[in-house]
Parts: structure tokens; C-alpha cells; sequence
């Protein structure tokens, strides 16, 4: 007796059109779709998130840019650190009877671009420290967690030992990741901290953005500020806009939130990311610094008061 045929597969019973055979294609066209999204992001996720070293400026052009803006490169790396390790005005070995401000910039940036900084800390008798990143402003290497916050915490430490204290840090964005990130060494004699536009971690950047995506999969740098900042036992001034539709606002406060005190909240009302408010003149300079350095007060000739 002849064995039986073996009976037609499913599939074979279906034509192309059939709305289950169109249904299986939709599922694996999505997730195919869904997979390269991801594949693609963590491609480019180093030129997303240090958007300035997709802009490389030659080491020349760099000295010259920061020599149009009053600075000259710092003359004294940490062992090891790839030049300029970041910009300091000529006179910065004059002392500053307030100490050294310590900042960090924002992602689309460079170092010497922080003019405003230097001139609000210099006139309230700071001297200024502006940190250049790796693959930024003419340094060479590639940015990332991992690079950037061992040769900021080696410079920090190198000024408090060279007699530059006391030592403050001051972070834009990007900047104030990476400042949370270096504070997180609580044996640096870091005694204050200030965030502006801060995250409470990366991932929940890129979550605002992509919610449908796997990002904390993805992501190879961390720059999780609640975890870093959670042994930090100083001053600490979160500043953010309530506009800002880059780090939106629910990042900034749960931030906040998880902080120890003493911490100080200042809102810049309808002011967003990029847009902030930058004359030296204004008081808004005065109320943070005077929040993280309160026994540092400002030196006889310079105005306690000053107008917006």
C-alpha cells in the first residue's frame, strides 16, 4: 500500500494575499525596521551626543580662536592628557581671593566659547578654568564617558594640588553630566557644584526623544548624575529653563529631587536651552556662586549688588 502524500503546509495553502500571509510580512518588515533604528542609532550615538567633535578644528585654529578671546591653552597637562586640556586667561597664577571655578560646556561647543563664564566669575574674583574635551577645540582623541571624566578629575585634582583651591565646578548640559560625573570622586576637594540645563541621566535623554526604543540598551555612556552625585555633601545649584525642550524640565527636578541638601533650585522663566541670559552684569551669577561658595565672599572691589 502506497504511504500517503504528506498534507500541504499551512503556508502553502495561503496565497501572497491572504490577510495572514500580508500580516507575517508587516511583523517581519517591522522588525526588521525596528532592529536597523536601533543598529543605527548605536552607530552614531558618539557623534549624537559630543556633536562638537563632528566638527574638528585644527590644533592652530584652536590657540588662535581662544587667542581672539583673552585665553591661552593651559601650559600644564596631567600626565598622559592630550593638548590643550583646556583655556585659562594669562593672569590665571594671579591670585583670586574667591578660588578656581573648574567648567565644563555644553556638547555643541567648544571650551574657549564660554567667554560669559569667564567674565561673570573674573569680575566676582574667581580665577576660571575652561576644560576642554577630548576631540574638541583642537585636542586630539575621541569624547566619551570613559576618556573625558578620568582626565577632568586628574586636572581638578592637579589645580587643587598645584594651590588653585578652593576648588569649584561649574557645568553646562553635556558639561554638567561630565561635572557630575567628576564630583562623583568624593576624594577630590571639590566644594561646590553648579548644574545648568542638568539631566538625571543620559538614557532618559534619549528616552524624551525615543520613547519606543530600547535605549538603555543602546547607550554606552552611563553620565547617570543621581548615582554620582550621591555621596556629594556640598553646595550644589541646579539652574534650568522652563522652556527647555532639549532636557526637558521632568529631568532637571527628579535630579533635584534625588539631591542631598544643601541645594538650591533657580528657574529661568521662559528661557529654554539655548538662550540663556548671558551679560555678566546680571545678579542671577551672584545667586548661584553665592550659594555654592558662601564663606567666600567677594573681594572689597567688587559691588555686592549688581542691577539686572
Amino acid at each position: 500500500m502506497a504511504a500517503a502524500a504528506p498534507a500541504p503546509s499551512l503556508s502553502a495553502k495561503r496565497p501572497w494575499y491572504h490577510p495572514l500571509a500580508l500580516l507575517q510580512r508587516l511583523v517581519v518588515y517591522a522588525l526588521i525596521g525596528y532592529v536597523t533604528i536601533c543598529v543605527y542609532l548605536f552607530s552614531l550615538q558618539t557623534s549624537m551626543i559630543y556633536v562638537g567633535s563632528n566638527y574638528p578644528v585644527a590644533t592652530e585654529t584652536a590657540l588662535h580662536e581662544a587667542k581672539d578671546a583673552g585665553l591661552v591653552p593651559w601650559d600644564h597637562p596631567t600626565p598622559g592628557a592630550a593638548s590643550p586640556q583646556g583655556f585659562v586667561r594669562p593672569d590665571f597664577a594671579s591670585p583670586a581671593p574667591r578660588g578656581t571655578i573648574v567648567c565644563f560646556h555644553g556638547n555643541g561647543e567648544y571650551a574657549w566659547e564660554s567667554t560669559a563664564e569667564v567674565a561673570a566669575f573674573t569680575q566676582r574674583g574667581y580665577r576660571v578654568f575652561l576644560y576642554e574635551y577630548p576631540g574638541y577645540g583642537g585636542r586630539k582623541g575621541v569624547p566619551s564617558e570613559k576618556t573625558i571624566v578620568p582626565d577632568a578629575r586628574a586636572l581638578v585634582r592637579s589645580l587643587a594640588e598645584a594651590g588653585y583651591g578652593p576648588i569649584y565646578v561649574w557645568g553646562r548640559s553635556l558639561g554638567a553630566g561630565v561635572a557630575a560625573a567628576v564630583c562623583a570622586d568624593t576624594t577630590l576637594p571639590i566644594q561646590g557644584l553648579t548644574l545648568v540645563a542638568p539631566w538625571d541621566n543620559i538614557a532618559n535623554v534619549g528616552l524624551s526623544i525615543y520613547p519606543y526604543l530600547p535605549i538603555r540598551l543602546l547607550m554606552l555612556d552611563k553620565y547617570d548624575s543621581i548615582a554620582n552625585l550621591q555621596e556629594f555633601k556640598h553646595p550644589i545649584c541646579v539652574i534650568r529653563g522652563d522652556k527647555d525642550q532639549t532636557i526637558i524640565p521632568p529631568l532637571s527636578l527628579n535630579l533635584f529631587a534625588h539631591l542631598s541638601e544643601p541645594k538650591k533650585m533657580m528657574v529661568m522663566t521662559g528661557y529654554g536651552h539655548g538662550d540663556w541670559p548671558n551679560s555678566p552684569d546680571l545678579s542671577w551669577w551672584d545667586d548661584a556662586l553665592n550659594f555654592i561658595a558662601p564663606s567666600a565672599p567677594l573681594p572689597p572691589e567688587i559691588p555686592a549688588n549688581i542691577n539686572r
